[in-house]
Formats: structure tokens, C-alpha cells, sequence
């Protein structure tokens, strides 16, 4: 191929053309996105942190009181 026609194609490509300054924010659909995302991300995180606070402590969430304390009549001896 012939070098000039592809230096016009180089200088022509349309990730080396600057936008109108319009063009260069977000649509009210990618504004939805990337809040539903960002949302799903600090979902994700709460998720985890409350995981490990589970897997260090298993036993803070569990009530204090046994099976026995609830046996009723003959079954307390």
C-alpha cells in the first residue's frame, strides 16, 4: 500500500477525533448504569464485611439461653 493513504487513514480514524464537547458526557442511560453498579458495589462490600465479621465471631449472633432451659415438667428429672 501506498504510505499517504495510510497516514490520511491514521489521522482520519475516529479514536484520534476530538468529540464536540456535548458528546463528551454520559447519557441519562449510562448515568443509570453506573449508578446501578456503583449500587451493586457497595452491596458487594457490605456482603463482605459482614461475611468476615461472621467467620471471626461466629458465636456473638447466637442467643444465650440452651434446649434445656426450655424442658418442661417430667422432662426436668
Amino acid at each position: 500500500m501506498n504510505d499517504a493513504s495510510t497516514m490520511d487513514y491514521e489521522l482520519l480514524s475516529p479514536s484520534l477525533v476530538e468529540h464536540p464537547a456535548g458528546a463528551a458526557g454520559m447519557d441519562a442511560e449510562q448515568k443509570t448504569v453506573f449508578a446501578f453498579v456503583i449500587f451493586l458495589l457497595v452491596f458487594l462490600v457490605m456482603l463482605m464485611v459482614r461475611c468476615f465479621r461472621i467467620l471471626l465471631d461466629p458465636y456473638s449472633r447466637m442467643p444465650a439461653s440452651s434446649w434445656t432451659d426450655h424442658k418442661e415438667g417430667l422432662e426436668r428429672g
